[in-house]
């Protein structure tokens, strides 16, 4: 009986310990491109998240506010995985009546709801994508046009190995 206890407990730890993403939110200030503010948290595995991922998530929210919040305009740019972070950040600008302009772009393959609600209520802008390849719209990059999509995607990569 001990022995299969033991067992059972190993499994749930170890998957929860071993199911990890690194949470990256990627913030643009007035249309900047050249110059993103990328920021995330460093995930610890499931367990070390359940038991300290409020704090964590909190303290890069107010980070990243601080680093943002004297913007006109900000469009943050996440993943599906990292939806927790950024609205533990949305959060913030809400509680602290941010009056600019605010665009969410988010890839996905559904919206989330709490997202949704928050920018509605905020009259901010959320748009949800299944691939970052079809953002739609171009950066302007060293005086050149880019595809938004694909700097996107770069950003993803990059940001993502500076985490790691």
């Amino acid at each position: 009986m001990m022995k299969r206890l033991i067992l059972v407990l190993f499994i749930i730890f170890g998957t929860l310990s071993f199911s990890a993403f690194d949470k990256v939110v990627i913030g643009v200030i007035n249309d900047n491109y050249e110059n993103p503010i990328i920021s995330g948290t460093i995930n610890r595995g499931g367990l070390a998240n359940l038991l300290f991922g409020m704090k964590k998530d909190g303290d890069f929210a107010r980070q990243m506010y601080q680093n943002l919040s004297d913007a006109d305009k900000i469009e943050f740019i996440i993943e599906k995985h990292d939806e927790s972070a950024l609205i533990s950040l949305l959060k913030i600008f809400e509680k602290r009546k941010y009056k600019g302009q605010m665009e969410i772009t988010e890839v996905a393959s559904s919206e989330n709801k709490n997202i949704r609600q928050i920018a509605e209520k905020n009259k901010w802008t959320y748009n949800v994508y299944p691939f970052a390849r079809e953002i739609s719209g171009t950066v302007k990059i060293s005086g050149n046009d880019m595809n938004k999509g694909e700097f996107v995607e770069g950003l993803f990569q990059d940001a993502k190995s500076k985490l790691k």
